[in-house]
């Protein structure tokens, strides 16, 4: 997947591996194959693997003006011009429109497309592809890249019996703004394939890719998903015998499939308890929402020497920033003297929202000294109406982690301190036992839930936004039997494999009445799904 500096750059113009464009094509293309369009072509690898399958197939020697290409850059369309296929130099979106919608159909759609942002899309093309989106009753936003108008129109662009192979980024498993795409693909694909790699496929560039099989009629319908160690994996893999993988049921929702990784029983039992009516959803326990926005933590995080220097013991509060600060579930006073003999920045610079001239001389001095040093110019101070001040909101009772690496958990917040928005703040609703939601968040289920739900890139760590947190759901009954300090201890010392074999005791066996294999089967979920994603952050590493 190499990336010419630059112009391609910009284009998105990443080119595939051989052996990639020979395996889509061996299995997109048979003997029934009348038409093959590729709708970015750029300078022809696979439309020269599709050539060659056709050669290759009997029945269709010297069938080589089947197949189609697509190209925008002339220079690039001119060289995919050197197999003799179709090749047409114009945009794929007003190509669609122009000549495919309610026009023509292909067999087989195959293809690596631009990935490239909405902001680098150009304007008229991006119309043409967002209309062609919504009217199929998707919503695409300003997240949404070029990649997936890219896959939607091409899947539409197939006849009854059509196969789309295509080299799309991993992103597609998990990120929220291809929900909608999730869940348009299962309803009009009988059967996908995903094909996914454990080691980095394509060179120089840091981004996870799996192969999208799709198929609109298959005797054996739903979701398999293979994962191969790397290239030569994919070289080795016999088309015959990947159909005998095990086949998952697709749900027409726009659930994330990284859980189509496991087998159909563990599908099933997280299916089941997800809707299981004795196991609470978060949010019928607490709210979350981001923490505060600074806009310039280089100015608004202090330690305790700055605040000593400038003398701002009245205009700072207590503040968490960094995710390494918090250490178990229980934020104590006794951590927070540590973080300050240590050094770090654990003050925010929160003075009255007042006109400068009514603050106190101290914190003028500070904020002439954010002046100088520029601070005061960042877009989010430079709209506010003081830029000095950080707009406020409820204070949190606990925390919980927007980016974890082993696994999630939420924080009691004895300190009475605010985060940054690197850490997501809770408040319980009026009733609810904070330390009981605390305790009992760390279990099997909800852990191995919480690996679906989150979103992880090649880096490995596992990313939560507010919305993803409020899919969650916790165990409650029996809750008020865990010991909340215990279960600190044992976060501490990193012994998480001891705090589920407490709580998974309390809750889900005693709790709601699960049997030692079911919660031996959600423990192997969470250590499967986790060890996965761990292990991609080694390989990139």
């Amino acid at each position: 997947m190499k990336m010419k500096e630059g112009f391609n750059k910009l284009r998105g113009g990443y080119y595939t591996p051989k052996i990639i464009t020979d395996f889509i094509c061996n299995w997109a293309i048979n003997n029934k194959t009348e038409s093959v369009l590729e709708p970015s072509c750029g300078d022809g690898a696979f439309i020269s693997s599709a050539i060659e399958r056709l050669d290759s197939v009997k029945e269709m020697k010297n069938q080589i003006h089947i197949v189609t290409g697509i190209e925008l850059c002339k220079e690039e369309a001119d060289k995919a011009s050197l197999y003799d296929a179709d090749i047409i130099c114009s945009d794929f979106f007003e190509y669609y429109r122009d000549f495919i919608d309610g026009k023509k159909k292909f067999d087989v759609i195959i293809g690596n497309p631009p990935f490239i942002r909405y902001q680098n899309f150009n304007p008229s093309s991006r119309e043409i592809a967002f209309t062609y989106m919504r009217d199929a009753g998707l919503h695409p936003t300003k997240l949404t890249n070029i990649w997936l108008p890219f896959l939607i129109l091409s899947s539409m662009a197939l006849n009854e019996n059509g196969r789309i192979g295509m080299v799309i980024p991993a992103e597609l498993f998990q990120v929220n703004y291809a929900g909608e795409a999730r869940e348009f693909l299962a309803e009009y694909f009988e059967r996908i394939t995903l094909i996914t790699f454990q080691h980095l496929v394509f060179d120089e560039i840091q981004q996870e890719v799996v192969l999208f099989l799709g198929e609109k009629k298959s005797s054996i319908k739903g979701m398999q998903v293979i994962e191969l160690k790397d290239l030569e994996d994919l070289k080795n893999l016999a088309l015959k015998k990947f159909y005998d993988i095990e086949v998952k049921e697709l749900r027409h929702n726009d659930e994330k499939w990284v859980e189509y990784f496991l087998n159909c029983e563990e599908i099933e039992l997280l299916r089941k308890l997800r809707e299981n009516p004795e196991i609470t959803a978060t949010t019928d326990l607490f709210e979350i929402n981001v923490g505060l926005v600074s806009g310039e933590n280089n100015f608004f995080l202090l330690n305790q020497n700055m605040v000593n220097e400038y003398q701002l013991a009245n205009a700072t509060k207590m503040v968490i920033g960094k995710t390494e600060q918090l250490k178990g579930v229980i934020l104590s006073e006794n951590d927070f003297e540590n973080l300050i003999k240590k050094g770090k920045k654990v003050y925010m610079f929160m003075p009255p929202n007042l006109p400068f001239s009514e603050l106190s001389k101290e914190e003028q001095d500070y904020i002439e000294y954010g002046e100088s040093m520029g601070y005061h110019q960042g877009y989010k101070c430079r709209i506010r109406k003081n830029w000095y001040c950080v707009p406020k909101s409820w204070e949190p009772d606990a925390f919980i982690l927007r980016q974890v690496n082993r696994y999630p958990r939420i924080i009691l917040n004895h300190v009475n301190a605010v985060s940054t928005d690197t850490i997501h703040k809770v408040r319980f609703f009026e009733g609810v036992n904070s330390e009981y939601v605390a305790a009992a968040f760390l279990n099997s289920f909800t852990l191995a839930l919480s690996e679906i739900t989150g979103r992880s890139y090649g880096g490995g760590v596992l990313t939560f936004e507010p919305g993803e947190i409020r899919k969650l759901k916790i165990p409650m009954k029996n809750a008020q039997m865990l010991d909340v300090e215990k279960i600190d201890r044992l976060v501490r010392d990193n012994q998480i494999e001891e705090v589920l074999s407490y709580t998974d005791g309390v809750l889900l066996k005693d709790g709601i009445g699960l049997s030692d294999c079911q919660i031996q089967m959600l423990r192997g979920i969470w250590i499967k799904l986790s060890n996965r994603r761990l292990g991609r952050k080694e390989r990139v590493a």
